[in-house]
């Protein structure tokens, strides 16, 4: 498949990804994620970067993003729905073909 038709496929779909899938496919995603401003807010202690949970929404215009934690006391969706988008980025900055194919596999699982 080529790009255009990887990102055509994409759009309206959302996956939940783990830390160690995140690892393992986009770990600069991952360092992002635990070092943003909104990582461990509102918790005494810093939240272990292995426990993230990242949910991606893929749009129109590029990809969102929000994330929580395993183990968070509200649970996984509700942590997520409680979460404002936490970035977001247009298609044009996912120009990494591997990456692309990765997270599209990932949403056919």
């Amino acid at each position: 498949m080529t790009r255009e038709e990887i990102i055509e496929e994409l759009k309206g779909n959302s996956i939940i990804v783990n830390a160690e899938w995140l690892e393992e496919n986009d770990p600069e995603m991952l360092d992002w994620i635990t070092n943003s401003k909104y990582w461990g807010r509102g918790y005494e202690q810093r939240i272990d970067r292995n426990k993230a949970i990242v949910e991606l929404y893929f749009d129109e215009g590029g990809v969102s993003y929000k994330a929580t934690f395993e183990g968070h006391p509200q649970e996984l969706r509700m942590s997520l729905n409680n979460q404002d988008i936490w970035g977001e980025d247009s298609w044009d900055d996912w120009d990494d073909m591997e990456q692309l194919e990765a997270y599209y596999q990932k949403t056919n699982q």
